[in-house]
């Protein structure tokens, strides 16, 4: 049973929100934007609480419910027959949707959906799923899978209590072992033969007491008081000892003593070491073997960069191979990873009226063609740099190295002028899209996930190819459909584009040289000049591109650029070329 849908209402920061889930789900955006809050409903979702406070309404405004609405999806046949779930399931798609409702000072009232259509609504038609344990669906909580939510600051001891079904499992574990010891079946024979003289006390204290409590319940019942104490040496054996160590060079400490990072990673391998358990020794139970929902805040968070990465891979493979799913709110572009199926990444942002707003984007990337998303992809996956772009408050989207060098140094020489503030500098982020035939995917999913950006790519119309050969016809109506494809999405998405004449090189003055690595080359010449050194067209792009406002307004459109290349093969290209059909642009929604 997977978490697929989920829907918070009138919950702390939260007015109304829908967000799909994956195996994995990276929930990202500025501080104070309720990331944590949607760990925090989750579990409160699947709490035993049957009440909430005021402090838990939204704006403290308690006339409105708080309300959690879920779809699963993926049932077992075991688990439709787990605590009656079998008849609470939505009859048309077989698929779990539940909700619970908080009215002030009033209980819970959990329900599934049976019947109509599968929205996440708060009416009543269609709501009548018997969960079982009467109105508040007490019985709902065996199925509902455990959440394990596991803030930014976080003491591990806590997932190691006696009553967890962790702990459970090491006690079952060790009683097997401690019961076939000889000194064992001797201390227990001698710890009966203490209850008994325990139990066989005169004590006047105690006497007085079970008298009282006697006389208090004599018209109740007949049945005489006595209070026994009952010595359990196994359980107090093991309840007193079952503890992690862990030994550094001889030097044996408990957890507690260990960094936060060291912490939150030996939670993750608990859960693990107790779900290949179960795996391999069979010993599943009911209602222990609910799925598991990692929230967690922040993984990266008390971790080196190196350890950072191998935790982030070790989760992403744990899902991956089905142990459980995972909720995390992350400052990290290195942690995001869209490169395989069944993950989401999930931005917040509060809009002007105070409303918290959701874009989503998967691993399907919004239904591009296999082609093209392998290639985004790709990209992400061996430049994780490229996943700033989630994050950024302005993104410049660049075809290679180059230009992102060139950007950079000429930023940080607008800095030192005066022209460009620092803090929108640093909060630029400059992306190396590999190349236009990426950029356009690119373009494609700003554009939904709704992230401001400029684009700026070269016009690649030139009479000669590299190998010194003209051109042909059909090579230039190509480079011309690619750029047209950047210049729609550009338009979509309300961004502005800037081309270089032909190249990046082009743009630059005749004493600049290539040298063997273009991108370092760049760096060599631009951090030796001023800014008025800079050619004034490379200058004003660049300016343009910071947010800066420029004196030479720029119009780099298509049809003007290709008025200034004249001769043969171009121009028959222009009485040639149609517009292409926009089945390139994706639309969610749509």
């Amino acid at each position: 049973m997977k978490l697929s849908k989920l829907t918070i209402r009138n919950f702390k920061g939260i007015k109304e929100l829908t967000l799909h889930i994956e195996d994995i789900s990276i929930v990202i955006g500025p501080n104070n934007n309720s990331k944590s809050t949607i760990l925090q409903a989750l579990k409160q979702f699947g709490s035993k609480e049957t009440k909430l406070d005021q402090s838990f309404y939204h704006n403290y405004e308690t006339s409105n419910p708080v309300s959690f609405h879920a779809t699963f999806t993926d049932i077992t046949s075991e688990e439709l027959d787990l605590h009656g779930i079998r008849k609470s399931v939505h009859e048309d798609s077989g698929n779990f949707i539940v909700r619970a409702i908080y009215n002030y000072d009033q209980k819970v009232e959990r329900a599934s959906k049976t019947t109509g259509e599968e929205s996440h609504d708060l009416n009543y038609e269609g709501w009548d799923g018997k969960l079982g344990g009467g109105k508040d669906g007490t019985h709902f909580l065996n199925a509902f899978p455990e959440i394990v939510y596991i803030p930014a600051v976080k003491d591990a001891s806590d997932d190691l209590k006696n009553n967890s079904q962790y702990m459970k499992t090491l006690y079952s574990l060790y009683k097997s072992v401690i019961k076939n010891l000889d000194e064992y079946k001797e201390a227990e024979e001698k710890a009966r033969l203490l209850q008994d003289k325990i139990n066989k006390h005169n004590d006047e204290k105690i006497n007085y007491f079970e008298e009282e409590v006697q006389e208090f319940l004599k018209d109740v019942t007949s049945t005489k008081i006595k209070f026994n104490v009952n010595v359990s040496p196994l359980e107090d054996i093991v309840s007193t000892s079952v503890e992690p160590n862990f030994d550094f060079n001889g030097l044996e400490t408990t957890l507690k003593h260990q960094g936060n990072g060291v912490q939150r990673t030996f939670i993750l391998s608990i859960f693990k070491g107790f779900k290949l358990f179960k795996k391999k020794f069979n010993e599943e139970e009911k209602g222990v073997n609910r799925p598991l929902i990692i929230a967690i805040e922040e993984p990266e968070l008390y971790l080196h960069p190196h350890l950072a990465r191998v935790f982030k891979d070790t989760l992403y493979n744990l899902v991956d191979e089905g142990f459980f799913q995972v909720i995390a709110t992350s400052h990290s572009p290195n942690f995001i990873d869209l490169s395989k199926p069944h993950r989401t990444l999930i931005k917040l942002n509060m809009k002007e009226d105070k409303k918290i707003s959701v874009k989503q984007v998967n691993s399907d990337i919004y239904g591009l063609p296999d082609q093209e998303k392998e290639r985004f992809q790709a990209l992400l996956k061996f430049d994780p740099y490229v996943n700033e772009m989630f994050f950024a408050n302005n993104v410049i989207l660049v075809e290679g190295d180059t230009e992102v060098v060139a950007l950079k140094s000429i930023g940080e020489k607008l800095v030192e002028s005066g022209e460009l503030e620092e803090e929108v500098y640093q909060r630029t982020s400059v992306i190396n899209c590999a190349g236009k035939g990426t950029m356009y995917v690119v373009l494609n999913v700003l554009n939904n996930f709704g992230v401001d950006y400029t684009c700026i790519h070269d016009f690649d119309i030139t009479e000669y190819n590299k190998k010194g050969d003209i051109r042909t016809v059909p090579s230039l109506k190509a480079a011309l459909t690619l750029n047209h494809k950047i210049e729609r999405l550009c338009e979509i998405g309300e961004s502005p584009k800037y081309v270089f004449q032909h190249t990046f090189e082009a743009e630059m003055p005749e004493d600049y040289e290539k040298g063997e690595s273009k991108s370092f080359a760049a760096y060599e010449y631009i951090k030796n000049k001023s800014i008025h050194d800079i050619p004034g067209n490379l200058l004003n792009i660049i300016k343009l591109a910071y947010k800066q406002k420029s004196n030479e307004p720029i119009d780099h459109k298509n049809h003007i650029l290709l008025e200034y290349y004249d001769w043969e093969n171009i121009n028959e290209v222009k009485k040639q070329w149609e517009v292409p059909r926009e089945d390139y642009v994706i639309r969610v929604g749509c």
